[in-house]
C-alpha cells in the first residue's frame, strides 16, 4: 500500500515552468465578446474563468443561456493534466414554484465529456455554489495536446407574474468558476 501512495505522489506532479491558458474560441448568448476572462493561477494548479453577463431570466416561461469555451494551456512537454474538481458558484432569485437550473461539462476531444448538473427550487434568493469532484481524473493526451471544451448553461423555468433570474455571479458581480487540475507525468 505504501508503494502504491509513493507511485501516486511521484506521477502526481506539477511542470516545471510556467503554464499559461489560452482562450482558443468563445461562443454563446451567455458569453457575448468581451464578458469572458480565463486566468492561470500561480502555483499552476487551477484556472478560472470569469464571467461578467451570464444572466438568464423568466416571467411565467423558460429561458435559458449557455457559453462554449474551448482553452488550450501551453506547458512544459511530457506533462499532461486533468480536471480533478470543479467549482461553480452564483445567485439565484426564484420565486415560489419557479425552477433554476445549472449544468456544465467539460472534455477533451475523442475522450468522455464530464457532466453535472444542479436544480434549484423557488423560493430562494440566495447564492448557490457547485462543486463536481469526479470519480477519477481523465488526463489529456500526452501527446497531442488538445483543447479543452468547457460548457455551461443556465435554465430558469419562471411560474406566474414576477420574474425570476440565476446568475453565474458572485455579490462583487464575477463568477468564478474554478478547474483544480491533476496534473501528471507522461512516460
Amino acid at each position: 500500500m505504501l508503494a502504491a501512495a509513493m507511485a501516486l505522489v511521484a506521477v502526481a506532479v506539477v511542470p516545471p515552468g510556467p503554464v499559461t491558458v489560452e482562450v482558443v474560441s468563445v461562443a454563446g448568448s451567455g458569453c457575448p465578446q468581451g464578458t469572458t476572462n480565463v486566468a492561470m493561477s500561480e502555483d499552476n494548479e487551477a484556472f478560472t474563468v470569469t464571467y461578467s453577463d451570464f444572466l438568464v431570466q423568466a416571467k411565467g416561461s423558460e429561458a435559458k443561456k449557455s457559453c462554449t469555451i474551448e482553452l488550450k494551456l501551453n506547458h512544459t512537454a511530457g506533462y499532461a493534466y486533468g480536471i480533478a474538481a470543479t467549482d461553480y458558484r452564483g445567485f439565484a432569485n426564484l420565486t415560489e414554484g419557479a425552477k433554476g437550473t445549472e449544468r456544465n461539462s467539460y472534455h477533451f476531444p475523442g475522450f468522455p465529456t464530464r457532466h453535472s448538473t444542479r436544480t434549484y427550487q423557488g423560493p430562494m434568493s440566495d447564492n448557490w455554489q457547485v462543486t463536481d469532484v469526479p470519480d477519477g481524473v481523465a488526463h489529456g493526451p500526452c501527446k497531442d495536446k488538445k483543447p479543452l471544451t468547457i460548457e455551461a448553461e443556465l435554465k430558469v423555468t419562471g411560474k406566474g407574474r414576477d420574474t425570476s433570474f440565476m446568475t453565474m455571479d458572485s455579490t462583487d458581480s464575477s463568477v468564478s468558476t474554478t478547474f483544480r487540475l491533476a496534473w501528471k507525468r507522461c512516460s
